[in-house]
């Protein structure tokens, strides 16, 4: 193994145990929202969208769950009996597999709105 190889290890390493922090942390701010906020005002789906981030590649609609959990949203609204509102809704929270350093940065910015919310 040569030097960069050990450097790339090491930094994976900490970036590891870092977002490890930061996810608890993240969980700790949610729980401290007495009224988590709808996604988009909608009182259906509780959720919050982080930006994405410039340089990243497109990830979807990564929001905040009301547990703490960085999520993909994927959210489709279809036509449906005006009985019925006009509308059905169908949400579905995805499972994120991010990179260390793109899961740092999300993990940041979460926090940091949450933050802005306490």
């Amino acid at each position: 193994m040569d030097s960069i190889e050990k450097l790339e290890l090491r930094v994976d390493l900490i970036l590891d145990k870092t977002n490890t922090e930061l996810r608890e942390l993240l969980i700790e701010a949610a729980s401290a929202i007495e009224n988590f906020p709808g996604f988009l005002g909608m009182e259906t789906v509780q959720a919050i969208e982080i930006d994405p981030i410039t340089g990243f590649p497109d990830r979807g609609c990564i929001v905040i769950t009301p547990e703490g959990f960085l999520k993909e949203l994927s959210l489709s609204i279809l036509p449906g009996a005006s009985t019925l509102g006009g509308y059905e809704q169908s949400e579905q929270f995805k499972d994120l597999d991010l990179p260390l350093d793109e899961e740092t940065v999300y993990l940041y910015r979460a926090i940091r709105l949450l933050a802005e919310l306490a």
